[in-house]
């Protein structure tokens, strides 16, 4: 078992900046004898937007099906499995957990919880897990929470971009971002990590979605670039435009 010592000064070596605060305050709150959790399914619906937390990083190609009328209709996505929903539903849930102890903590407000937004202009939404949690230096920050089985060494480069899709399209959002870690199995350890904007990697991802939607506009895929290399590869085999693609279909 970790004891609160060995914890914060874990934290500490790694350069956190919230979980400390965190950590301390889980051991000195007044826990009531009971508090809400509200838990949600979000960005599981299309709504013909560009979300941050999936496509920054799928294939030009792979967003023109997704997302041009015609080809949508005649997607295969994966097909629903018990282990399937009971992953996200589970995933939710600890996700709500998160949340709602940060609030009753005082780091944030049910208000800045699950903030939703869209950007017409460049034709994306989503929902920020947090819009600004503060720590009590006076730091703020915009934060996204993430539950996981064993703490990571370091944030994904999806991970990252999402988050500063959050910063950049939020409104009111704090210019400091950060990505809060929760543990799911015991210990329950936390972890987080401090994420600096990169204006050039943003701008790649604008750049590719500008790109898709002038593709879509003149249902003309010769512009973009290939998603996979073929039959056999498993990215082929996990996309839902895998039987009409033009690049492989005969």
């Amino acid at each position: 078992m970790s004891s609160f010592l060995e914890r914060t000064l874990s934290s500490y070596q790694r350069n956190e900046v919230i979980t400390p605060f965190i950590e301390e305050a889980l051991v000195k709150a007044d826990w009531p004898d009971e508090y809400p959790v509200k838990v949600y399914n979000k960005e599981r619906k299309f709504d013909g937007y560009f979300h941050p937390s999936s496509d920054p990083t799928a294939g030009e190609l792979a967003l023109y099906y997704k997302f041009h009328p015609d080809w949508r209709p005649l997607l295969q996505e994966e097909r629903p499995t018990p282990t399937l929903e009971m992953t996200f539903q589970i995933g939710s849930a600890f996700h709500a957990i998160g949340e709602s102890m940060m609030i009753h903590l005082g780091f944030t407000t049910r208000e800045e919880t699950e903030f939703p937004f869209r950007n017409e202009e460049r034709m994306i939404s989503g929902t920020t897990d947090i819009r600004t949690l503060t720590i009590p230096t006076g730091r703020k920050f915009i934060v996204d929470l993430k539950t996981c089985n064993q703490l990571p060494k370091e944030v994904s480069e999806s991970y990252a971009i999402q988050l500063m899709i959050y910063q950049d399209n939020v409104p009111g959002a704090p210019d400091e971002m950060a990505i809060i870690f929760f543990e799911k199995a015991y210990p329950h350890k936390i972890r987080d990590f401090v994420v600096k904007k990169d204006e050039v990697a943003l701008q790649r991802v604008y750049d590719k979605f500008s790109k898709v939607r002038v593709a879509i506009g003149k249902s003309d895929t010769s512009e973009l670039r290939t998603c996979c290399n073929g039959p056999g590869t498993n990215e082929y085999l996990r996309c839902p435009a895998r039987n009409f693609c033009e690049r492989w279909a005969k």
